[in-house]
């Protein structure tokens, strides 16, 4: 019977191999090997498979009988024949045992089993599709029914599916009763009727199979050709099936994004790909940048813009603006409107050196530069935001085309940090660069005018943006106003300062604010003529003759300050015009405007208003004349709401209360009898009132030798303590450059308190410890004699247990031992480079020091150990046995002294002999990464590269390589980590070229200490071995080869910059690829961006490295940006 089905299984002459191909085709791994296994005895699908490779490749793929590869194994894959395989001559197979007969299958499946172990452990490995079987196949109920017995002890068997034909009768239904006896999950398809044969044909799942195929093989182009279909549809119009196809398409993948920008009509598709999240932020800026930019004269498009911009921010804009450059022949509106969209959001405080906090502490140190006055003004400079314009505030569509940029857009002003503006202008205003100031806001304030005057926000004297600057001058009715009051605000309190540094240059600019476009520059000019230094009283009246009439009615605070201030000194027939035009000019101002029928006649009110107000500031100067009088009088007789003083809030169109800053209020202290000022001193530190409170440490500030003079005839008693404790902090840190008079004045402190007892000094330890590290203590003997006397203090003023939760050099370095004990190591660095002899005295102290006890006790051998390679090179030195006892034990100072020892940066081979032990229990116990774990890593690896290197021993370091390698295995994840990076710097710093420094010393210490346990993998070691291996140069594959098993895919951000600088993917294609598919295959969720490039780059060095499964799975993960 054997014989017989051999024979019927010849293949004919002509066979047709497509649907063969069609499986091969979909079978392949990402190594490129199929995984076939088929019931058939015939080789038709090897056949097929010779249509791609040779001969002996095909029979090394080809299994039959008992002869199975193992599921579980790592290169499993071929055409296997579980039943048996007949012979094929063409290609050189053997026929094998064919499972045929009832007894053949009981064998295969039950007695000897070989067949159901093989399935079984396949189920386990890998999920199993069925082609071209049916739920009653003998074969197919044989191995099923094996499964699902062992499903319910076995829960790790993978499902099995069924590619299934239905009829319309049968339907989904009908697949599911057929298969659900056997476990099997049906995937149902159509039959299809062949009219010329009358015969129900299974052509939709060949041509279904076949797209699939296509899919596998060329997926970046089949899956662009299928979602370009869907996008080209009307967004509402698209069927539910479609969404959730374009979202399989696209989910994960970012291959696609070009796609969607050419083909795209409708913008809801871009809200769709976002609102399910299927492109990330960053990928959206760009992308719907470019779709917008391929029809930038659509009024629907630029609206759209102004939707995405608040979505997307100040990197949409930079897109747009890209765009925008590459765009030819744009009407001059478009081109208006989109520039000013790209403009409307500069990027400010993105880091933390742009912020206005960070910027007014630079402009309080002692340089100042150019570039800082310009960041701290562009931060108080407003920006344009634009909104778009809705249909409802026109009553009727938008005009489109637009006409005007009205029709399209709504502009205004605004700071983006207005919480930090007003410390910020403040900082400003102190700088003693007025007129830098001067010049640098003026022209701030003209490129602002000029974007209102772009922007539409100034037409003819209408400016929106003088009704957000109530008052040129500081006042509280700024207070919450946005726009360009806090520029304003600037240029006018820098003012008199400019005018007293260069009264012509000012002048200059002040002139130059009449010329700016809109009112805020005719203000400010307005302001400047209230200044005598600058103008006289005839200029200022002649000033105000000169404004055109809607100006001069039109700006209120001002033009009658202006009269207010200057109208007495100037020439009595300056100011007569001035009245005259104030009696005069009103009616006819205020009969430009037109009275609605039904709306009562406001304007001879304003007109009366106004002049009142103008006649009020003339007379308050004593320049009112009978006929200004007669007329004030005639106002407040018609208008009785008028009969009475002005008031502040007259000055405004609306007004409002502000708040208080406070300062430290020295005037009871500077008031007081010298012989009371202590006790005023203190009474106001115990004031409710805040102000006077700092009173105090103000007057130590501005006046320290008054106040210095006022204690030093005091007693030195608790009550006092507070007192010096500000002066002293005054002197330790003075505000400004120092001067010999602060040196006098810190000898003389020193001096004045040499008498007082040790519990007054313990009251003001930290700031005296300050004071002695600033103070010029090698210079005066006496300042350094304090040093003994002022640790002792500090130790006995701290009863505050250590806190173990802190970082315990953090802490040193602010407190009063600390502070001390850098101050003694400082001293004796002195006189080692000098080659003098260290002075017995500062070791004793050093000794103390080490010894001293409690909390401030363990900063100063924090300090002490921080110095470590420093310290135990001193000569006579007696603190290295101190040292080496406190880092002992488990307690939280010794852990904390640990951690300050292996996360100094500095490599010390004396300090390593010194404290070998408490090196590598330091390690094991970081829990810090970054600095601090590749600072200790150093600590343990830098003995035996240097072994290794032949440039020291063990002796000389005190550390072996077992200790090394003892540390990495049983120390904290972060250490490796550390250690990682660390290598990555040594091999661009070791001597020679860097394959030399891999093959020589990298390479050999990783063999020698790097741990080989599966377990302590860690995907943070990946990048860092991953850029270790590329900068090996000549090395590289040899590197690589050894640092794979290390190797893992990348989680978050990845980076390939390290391999976009070296030449490796022209040098090692190959090698290469391996990186990259370690790095970014599967399971990883890093970023691909650059990777494409360097794919480009594999092919034009390897042309045949395009076909591998791999560099494609690469290529459409990758997004491309070019």
């Amino acid at each position: 019977m054997v014989r017989s089905v051999v024979a019927l299984l010849q293949p004919p002459a002509e066979v047709d191999l497509s649907h063969h191909t069609t499986i091969l085709r979909l079978s392949r791994d990402l190594e490129n090997r199929p995984a076939i296994v088929t019931t058939n005895f015939d080789t038709l699908i090897e056949r097929a498979f010779l249509q791609t490779e040779d001969a002996p490749t095909v029979r090394a793929l080809s299994f039959a009988g008992q002869d199975l590869p193992p599921p579980g194994a790592a290169g499993f894959g071929g055409i296997i024949h579980i039943h048996g395989r007949i012979a094929d001559q063409a290609i050189e197979l053997e026929e094998t045992p064919l499972v045929v007969t009832s007894a053949d299958y009981g064998d295969a499946y039950m007695r000897s089993g070989w067949a159901s172990r093989f399935l079984f452990d396949l189920c386990r490995c890998r999920t199993i599709v069925l082609v071209g079987y049916s739920a009653g196949d003998a074969p197919v109920r044989y191995f099923l029914n094996v499964l699902e017995a062992d499903r319910q002890r076995f829960p790790d068997l993978r499902p099995v599916y069924a590619l299934d034909a239905v009829d319309a009768e049968d339907g989904v239904e009908g697949a599911d009763m057929r298969w659900e006896a056997l476990a099997v999950t049906p995937i149902p398809y159509a039959y299809e009727f062949d009219a010329e044969t009358e015969r129900k044909t299974h052509a939709i799942l060949w041509r279904d199979l076949d797209m699939l195929a296509r899919l596998v093989e060329r997926p970046k182009a089949t899956r662009r050709e299928w979602a370009q279909v869907i996008l080209a549809k009307r967004f509402a119009d698209a069927e539910p099936a479609e969404l959730e196809h374009l979202a399989w398409l696209v989910s994960g993948r970012r291959d696609l994004y070009d796609v969607v920008i050419r083909t795209v009509t409708d913008p809801a598709w871009l809200d769709f790909l976002s609102d399910r999240s299927l492109w990330t932020e960053r990928d959206a800026t760009w992308i719907v940048a470019r779709w917008i930019g391929r029809e930038f004269a659509s009024a629907a498009r630029f609206r759209l813009a102004l939707k995405w911009l608040e979505r997307l921010g100040k990197p949409f804009a930079d897109d747009i603006a890209q765009q925008l450059r590459q765009t030819k022949g744009l009407d001059e509106l478009w081109l208006r409107a989109w520039r000013l969209l790209v403009v409307s959001r500069p990027h400010r405080g993105a880091t933390w050196e742009d912020r206005a906090y960070t910027v007014q502490q630079t402009l309080a140190g002692s340089v100042v530069l150019n570039a800082d006055l310009h960041k701290a003004i562009d931060l108080l400079s407003p920006v344009l935001t634009l909104s778009a314009n809705r249909d409802d505030m026109y009553g009727e569509p938008a005009p489109d085309p637009p006409r005007r940029l009205a029709d399209l857009t709504w502009a205004r002003l605004s700071v983006d940090d207005r919480g930090g503006a007003p410390e910020l202008l403040a900082a400003l205003v102190a700088v003693p660069q007025p007129l830098a100031i001067l010049g640098t806001a003026t022209a701030k304030l003209q490129a602002i005018a000029g974007l209102s005057l772009d922007a539409g926000m100034i037409v003819d004297d209408y400016d929106t943006s003088d009704f957000s600057v109530p008052s040129v001058e500081p006042h509280e009715q700024n207070d919450h106003h946005d726009g360009p009051v806090f520029l304003v605000s600037l240029l006018a309190q820098i003012l008199p300062a400019a005018a007293e540094a260069d009264q012509p240059q000012t002048r200059l600019f002040t002139d130059l604010w009449w010329q700016i476009p809109g009112m805020l520059g005719i203000r400010l000019w307005l302001h400047a003529l209230r200044s005598e230094a600058l103008y006289t009283a005839d200029e200022a009246m002649a000033g105000l003759q000169t404004l055109p009439r809607d100006t001069f009615w039109h700006v209120r605070r001002e033009l009658v300050l202006v009269l207010r201030d200057r109208a007495a000194k100037a020439a009595p027939a300056l100011v007569h015009a001035i009245e005259h035009r104030i009696l005069s000019e009103g009616a006819e101002y205020y009969a430009r405007y037109t009275i609605e029928d039904g709306q009562p006649d406001w304007r001879a009110h304003a007109r009366d208003a106004e002049v009142w107000l103008r006649l009020n500031m003339l007379a308050e100067a004593g320049m009112l004349s009978d006929d200004g009088s007669g007329e004030l009088a005639a106002i407040v007789a018609r208008r009785d709401y008028l009969d009475r003083a002005v008031q502040d809030q007259d000055f405004f169109g609306s007004y409002s209360s502000g708040v208080r800053t406070v300062v430290g209020d020295v005037t009871p202290i500077i008031e007081a009898a010298d012989d009371e000022r202590l006790q005023v001193a203190r009474d106001v530190l115990r004031s409710p009132d805040i102000e006077k409170q700092q009173g105090w440490s103000m007057f130590c500030r501005t006046d320290p030798s008054g106040a210095f003079d006022t204690l030093s005839r005091a007693p030195l008693e608790a009550a006092n303590a507070p007192l010096w404790a500000d002066l002293i902090s005054a002197l330790s840190f003075p505000e400004g450059e120092r001067d010999a008079t602060r040196r006098d004045l810190v000898v003389r402190v020193f001096v004045t308190l040499e008498p007082a007892e040790d519990p007054f000094l313990e009251l003001i330890a930290y700031p005296l410890a300050n004071l002695y590290w600033s103070a010029p203590r090698r210079q005066e003997p006496a300042i350094a004699a304090w040093l003994p006397r002022l640790l002792a203090n500090a130790v006995a003023h701290d009863q505050e247990p250590l806190e173990s939760t802190r970082d315990l050099y953090s802490d040193t370095i602010n407190s009063a031992a600390g502070r001390l004990t850098e101050a003694l190591l400082l001293d004796i660095e002195h006189f080692r480079q000098n080659e003098e002899p260290v002075p017995p005295a500062l070791i004793d102290a050093m000794t103390n020091a080490a010894g001293a006890e409690g909390r401030q006790g363990a900063f100063a051998r924090a300090a002490l150990i921080h110095a470590a390679g420093f310290v135990t090179t001193i000569e006579g030195q007696q603190v290295e046995p101190i040292l080496g006892v406190a880092m002992e034990g488990e307690g939280d100072e010794a852990r904390a002294l640990r951690a300050v020892l292996v996360s100094d940066t500095r490599l010390s081979a004396a300090a390593s002999r010194a404290f070998p032990r408490s090196i590598l229990q330091g390690v094991h116990e970081l829990a810090a990464r970054g600095h601090d774990a590749t600072a200790a890593a150093a600590k343990i690896l830098a003995p035996p590269l240097s072994v290794l290197r032949g440039e020291g021993t063990l002796e000389h370091w005190g550390l072996s390589t077992a200790d090394a390698a003892r540390a990495l295995r049983t120390g904290p994840p972060a250490l490796r980590e550390g250690a990682a990076e660390l290598l990555g710097q040594w091999i661009h710093q070791l001597a020679g070229s860097p394959e030399a420094g891999w093959r020589n010393g990298i390479g050999p210490l990783l063999v020698a200490v790097w741990p080989r346990e599966r377990s302590l993998a860690d995907r943070e070691l990946s990048r860092h071995f991953a850029d270790l291996a590329v900068s090996t140069g000549d090395a590289f594959p040899e590197a690589l080869a050894q640092l794979l098993p290390y190797l893992s895919v990348i989680e978050g951000g990845g980076s390939t910059y390290a391999i976009e600088k070296s030449a490796v993917p022209e040098r090692f294609p190959r090698e290469t690829l391996v990186i990259l598919w370690k790095l970014f295959g599967p399971g990883s969720s890093g970023d691909l961006y650059g990777v494409p490039k360097i794919l480009d780059r594999l092919v034009a060095a390897l042309p045949a490295i395009e076909l591998d499964r791999r560099l494609q799975w690469l290529e459409q993960r990758a997004v491309r940006y070019d």
